[in-house]
Parts: C-alpha cells; sequence; structure tokens
C-alpha cells in the first residue's frame, strides 16, 4: 500500500518508521530540514512504552537526560522551594527522562528506514478523494503540493500538527484549535556561563499571571519559556516580537532576565491548545498526533501521545491488512480513551499552570511541599499514567 504522511514532526516520522517495513512511505514536511528550537519536555507514559516496543527508546534516551529537579524562584532572586525528579523517576520505573522537542525528532530521524520517502520543503495545501469502490468509499486520496504537483497514494495521513487544515475536512466545524487561555513561548541560545549556573536543576519562576522558566540545554545552551494568561476565546497565533516578549516577561527573576535580554528575533510563540475531533478518518484520509489530538502544552504529554498514537496506528493498520478503513475505525476505538483522559486532566490544571493571584500562588507552594511526602510520588506516577 502507498501511504502518504503529511508532516515530518514527530508523529509524522514515528508513524513512517512503523509503516515503512510494509508499505511504501512518502513523508512530506513543508519546513526547509528538520526544525531547531523548540523545548524541553518529559517523556514518560504511553509513549515511552510505545517507544520500548518500538525500539527506538535507546537513541532518544541518548538523547536526553534526567534533571535533579527543578527550583523556584522569586522575583529578588530567593529560592522559595524544591522538587526533586528522582523519587517520580523510580516510581515511573526509570522509564522517564526530559528531552528537547527537537532531539526527539533528530533521534527519529536517525532511526528512519532509508526506504521511506522523506521530501522537505514540500508543502501540502489540498487533499481529495480519487475514485469510489463498490459501496460508494473512496480507493485512495490525493495531496495537492503549493509547486502545482500531486500525488497519489492508498491512503492519506495528517501529521500536521494542532492547527491542521485537514481536521475541518475530515470533522467539519472542528478545524480550530480549542484555546486553554495561555500563551507560550520558547527559544534555546547559547550561554555557558549562565548554564553553568542552572546546573542540574530547572529554575520556574514563583510568581503571579506570568511564568517563566531556565534551564541548561546542553552544549553550554539554555533554553527558556515564558507563558502568560490571554484570552480564552482567542485562536490567532501570536507573531513572534523579541522586544514584546521581553517587556511582557521583565522582572520574574535575575537569572530569567538574563536568558530574556538573550531572546533571539525568531522563537516559537503560539497558544496553549487542544484540538478535539469527533472522528479522525474519513474515507482513506486520517488525523494523527496533535493533528488528531493534541493536549496542549499543560498537559505534558504532547510527544509521548505523538509517538504511542503513531504506533497504535499502524498497529491497527497492520491487523486489518487491505481493510484499511476497518484499520482506521479500530485505530480510533482503541486509542480516544486514553488521548481524552490525557485532554481531560490539561483541562482540569489548566487553571493552575499561571496561578491568577496570590490565593492561587500560595496553593501551588503548599502542592509543592505536598509532593516530598511519603507515597506522593507513586500516587503521581500512577495519576499521569492512568492507574
Amino acid at each position: 500500500m502507498d501511504v502518504t504522511v503529511i508532516g515530518g514532526g514527530i508523529a509524522g516520522l514515528a508513524l513512517a518508521h512503523q509503516l515503512a517495513p510494509d508499505h511504501d512511505v512518502t513523508v512530506l514536511e513543508a519546513s526547509p530540514g528538520p526544525r531547531g528550537g523548540g523545548y524541553m519536555i518529559d517523556f514518560f507514559g504511553p509513549g515511552f512504552v510505545a517507544a520500548e516496543r518500538m525500539g527506538i527508546i535507546d537513541e532518544l534516551r541518548a538523547r536526553g537526560h534526567v534533571y535533579e529537579g527543578v527550583r523556584y524562584g522569586t522575583p529578588d532572586g530567593a529560592e522559595s522551594g524544591r522538587i526533586d525528579v528522582g523519587p517520580l523517576a523510580a516510581a515511573l520505573g526509570g522509564r522517564y527522562f526530559s528531552i528537547l522537542r527537537p532531539e526527539v525528532e533528530l533521534g527519529l530521524l536517525a532511526v528512519l528506514p532509508r526506504s521511506v520517502d522523506l521530501r522537505y520543503g514540500a508543502r501540502a495545501v489540498a487533499v481529495r478523494d480519487i475514485g469510489l469502490q463498490g459501496g460508494g468509499s473512496p480507493r485512495g486520496a490525493v495531496v495537492e503540493l503549493a509547486d502545482g504537483t500531486t500525488l497519489a497514494s492508498d491512503l492519506v495521513v495528517a501529521c500536521d500538527g494542532v492547527r491542521s487544515p485537514v481536521r475541518e475536512r475530515i470533522a467539519p466545524g472542528h478545524g480550530e484549535i480549542v484555546p486553554m487561555g495561555y500563551r507560550v513561548a520558547s527559544y534555546l541560545y547559547s550561554d555557558p556561563e549562565l548554564a553553568a549556573e542552572l546546573g542540574e536543576r530547572m529554575l520556574m519562576t514563583d510568581t503571579v499571571g506570568r511564568v517563566g522558566w531556565a534551564y541548561t540545554a546542553g552544549d553550554g545552551r539554555v533554553g527558556a519559556m515564558f507563558a502568560e494568561r490571554t484570552d480564552a476565546a482567542s485562536t490567532e497565533r501570536p507573531v513572534p516580537d523579541r522586544e514584546r516578549l521581553q517587556r511582557d516577561f521583565a522582572g520574574l527573576h535575575p537569572q530569567v532576565d538574563r536568558a530574556l535580554a538573550n531572546a533571539p528575533e525568531s522563537f516559537y510563540d503560539d497558544l496553549a491548545a487542544q484540538a478535539i475531533a469527533p472522528r479522525w478518518s474519513r474515507g482513506r484520509v486520517a488525523l494523527a498526533g496533535d493533528a488528531a489530538h493534541a493536549p496542549s502544552l499543560l498537559a505534558g504529554q504532547g510527544t509521548s501521545l505523538a509517538i504511542a498514537g503513531a504506533e497504535a496506528l499502524a498497529r491497527s493498520l497492520r491487523a486489518a491488512g487491505p481493510h484499511v478503513e476497518v484499520g482506521l475505525v479500530e485505530y480510533e476505538r482503541r486509542w480516544r480513551p486514553t488521548v481524552e483522559q490525557v485532554q481531560l486532566a490539561g483541562r482540569r490544571s489548566a487553571s493552575f499552570f499561571t496561578p491568577a493571584n496570590r490565593v492561587q500562588l500560595r496553593l501551588q507552594q503548599i502542592a509543592r511541599r505536598a509532593v516530598t511526602l511519603p507515597g506522593a510520588s507513586l500516587f503521581a506516577a500512577r495519576s499521569v499514567l492512568g492507574h
């Protein structure tokens, strides 16, 4: 079977990796090459287990890191608390590490089968059905590219992110993102001195309305991330503006201010949002990864779900054999409950992601102290894994 994957990010590459042994796979990626920048994510949960089954966990772990934990800081530079990662990692059976999002992509590229036709600079602009079988269902789909060319295949899977234009085609009325009421910005830059100062603990500011993070990202680099509350009704993507970023997040912490002063002209800047659709496929066109079920950055498992969901889709297609539509239905039936559980957790945590007032900040501080109590790490591990 010929399969076209739209999007060469984490979900698209993971899916191509799993489909390649049985199918002819083409991956279309609009960017000119692997994307840099990004932010640090915690890798655990269903994606970790899926990566073990896929045989790629060693490649990813080699690119990751286990920090000692997080320290919290106030605007005057004082330390206001700490959380150690060790107990949580132990409760997860060692199935936990931190990794830069672009390193996940590079790791998947390193193990991508050579048979996969990966095309950078190939921007899909439309998808349409081709032919009808006896029962009236399409026998394939065609992807139209920005350069005027087309690519026909037996199956098209859109892995083109939370703002996927294909989602509206599959689930009319659900093409828009579901904003969580936060704007998030992040970048990496070289600063060996600050990286050494930050050491093995991520810094998170203990602040109201706005939050900043700073952490060492390897090779003398520093990662910075910022979040602030926004209008929950807005779906428009922010335009990265270095001066605005520096103005909006100044004064959170002296070390964060140093990272802010080195913000590049171009950086990641978007709304924390979910993608929710009542169906993930129509005919021979399907959704996977954030295009189908983005949990939002607040849930902390977007990468994990992208990899696990890609593996789930590939397994369902393999089991269905020539009955592609049956495989797509089974993929959704099996995978949707896990996704919806994580999305619900993300929505519940949204109001506390950035404290709106000093009362919420105080509640967060109390909750942090509770994490150090006996049994708390095991409870947290069971919560994130859903059992």
